[in-house]
């Protein structure tokens, strides 16, 4: 019974604090405005004062409202809520991993020149972080956002806070991935096809034993994966369920640029040749063949994605798919702000890919 009393509570408090903030950010308490009485919203809600202040100190911490002793409670600023700004919203699951700094001088460029500003919010590839980081944007007002979606292959909780925009007539840029539940524009490598192009560079070296490792819950990975498997049936080698890993990363991991990936001889005791979802993944492998005696490319062949210039074994390194970075975060900018701007017509479910290109280096040893 103290549960659901308790609950009740924390309901009751929300509805007065969802009430007065859509007022606020609708316009009609504007700013300097006083706001109604304890006693008011008491009665129009049938609830405690206690839930009244617990409302207004909620709203007080966030800014938008402030009090004066004896007299009440004050809308502290002007909403933006819906107002058309000259600042885009940019939305990335990390900003320490090595592509990311590079796509964010691109986009800031090109926002640059054009006189925009930005707001930059980081996920962690976290769904509450990515809801708050909606919810900071919708209440600040922007004119459009740049985001790479969090765990992209999965169902995705916040798809009614893009909604939200959406029908606002805020336009949205996916990079990297796509929510296919929303109808906006995206810009994306090409991982299909770079997938498709670099697995065949094995296929010609002779291997047919070959295994992989992509990330299940991003989109990314099931696109490089696609690829793979392209490159394989169109050679008539058979896909083989034990040779194929699938691993999603852990926040915790992620700090440290790690995956957790762990290696077991079982797995590979037939495979000559290997596609790792990115070249992280691969240094991992690399780490964790030593530990069993495999040494890279000597045994394994290994190719990946994002051109970092892994070193192998022996002086080795790793043939591996250039990651356009700096040209995406421009594309994505100049994709975006022709929206903005009404320049050009861009389709709701359209795809930008931006070319790559391979660094072929000596990682994969020709099968004898």
């Amino acid at each position: 019974m103290r549960i659901v009393q308790v609950e009740m509570a924390e309901y009751k408090y929300k509805v007065v604090y969802d009430w007065i903030k859509e007022k606020i950010d609708n316009r009609v308490y504007k700013f300097g405005q006083k706001l109604p009485s304890e006693n008011f919203l008491c009665t129009k809600f049938n609830i405690s004062r206690q839930s009244v202040r617990k409302a207004y100190v909620a709203l007080t911490m966030e800014d938008y409202v402030y009090s004066i002793h004896g007299s009440g409670y004050y809308v502290k600023r002007e909403s933006t809520y819906g107002q058309s700004t000259k600042t885009v919203g940019i939305i990335m699951s990390y900003v320490a991993n090595h592509m990311f700094p590079s796509i964010l001088r691109g986009i800031e460029e090109v926002l640059l020149e054009n006189g925009y500003g930005m707001h930059l919010g980081i996920t962690e590839n976290c769904f509450d972080r990515e809801r708050k980081c909606l919810e900071l944007l919708e209440r600040d007002g922007i004119s459009g956002i740049i985001v790479e979606g969090t765990k992209s292959a999965l169902p995705n909780p916040n798809l009614h806070l893009y909604q939200r925009f959406i029908e606002r007539g805020i336009p949205i840029v996916f990079i990297h991935n796509y929510y296919r539940e929303l109808a906006v524009p995206s810009v994306l490598m090409d991982d299909i096809e770079m997938a498709r192009e670099i697995t065949m560079l094995l296929i010609k070296a002779g291997h047919v034993n070959i295994g992989c490792a992509f990330k299940y819950d991003d989109l990314q990975g099931h696109r490089r994966f696609q690829g793979f498997a392209e490159a394989l049936n169109s050679a008539g080698i058979p896909v083989v369920d034990d040779h194929v890993k699938w691993f999603a990363s852990k926040k915790e991991l992620w700090t440290q640029n790690r995956y957790g990936i762990s290696m077991e001889t079982e797995s590979i005791k037939d495979v000559t040749g290997y596609v790792c979802y990115n070249d992280m993944l691969a240094e991992e492998f690399v780490m964790e063949a030593r530990k069993i005696a495999i040494s890279i490319p000597q045994q394994l062949s290994m190719v990946a994605f994002d051109d970092q210039n892994v070193q192998l074994d022996d002086g080795h390194y790793l043939t591996s798919v250039r990651h356009p970075r700096k040209k995406l975060g421009i594309k994505a900018a100049e994709t975006l702000l022709d929206i903005i701007e009404g320049n050009g017509h861009i389709e709701n479910f359209e795809k930008i890919i931006v070319p790559s290109k391979i660094s072929v280096r000596d990682s994969i040893i020709p099968v004898k």
